[in-house]
């Protein structure tokens, strides 16, 4: 069973490219044709971020800080604020770990499992 293809076109490389891979408002969108399908499929690329909680705190003792120090930069007062923002800022750091920790399943699978072929590593 033979098939004939009909109205087919050749387009250069360049116009080609820029066809499939178009870039959508918004940060870290890009929009991919879907094969088969028809249409297209928006991928956000995603990481850890900070627990929306800790972000918030440590806003705020910014400007808590900020205002400790306005008038004098050398007192107490100040130095334990930005001390505040410093451990909160820590803690942020530990939430966006803990998150990237688990957020990849195939980190999780080859900790219970590392003895399979997807986990092994080698040394040169």
């Amino acid at each position: 069973m033979a098939s004939t293809l009909t109205n087919v076109g050749l387009s250069t490389p360049a116009a080609a490219a820029s066809s499939l891979v178009r870039p959508v408002a918004g940060a870290g969108r890009v929009v991919f044709p879907r094969v088969g399908r028809g249409g297209f499929a928006a991928v956000r690329a995603s990481g850890p971020a900070t627990p929306p909680d800790i972000s918030d705190k440590m806003s705020e003792s910014i400007d808590k800080a900020k205002e400790a120090c306005a008038e004098d930069t050398a007192s107490g007062e100040c130095a334990a604020a930005w001390d505040e923002v410093e451990e909160l800022s820590a803690a942020a750091s530990h939430a966006r770990d803990k998150l990237k920790e688990t957020s990849d399943p195939l980190e999780a699978y080859c900790k219970d499992n590392p003895e399979t072929d997807e986990c092994r590593t080698y040394d040169n």
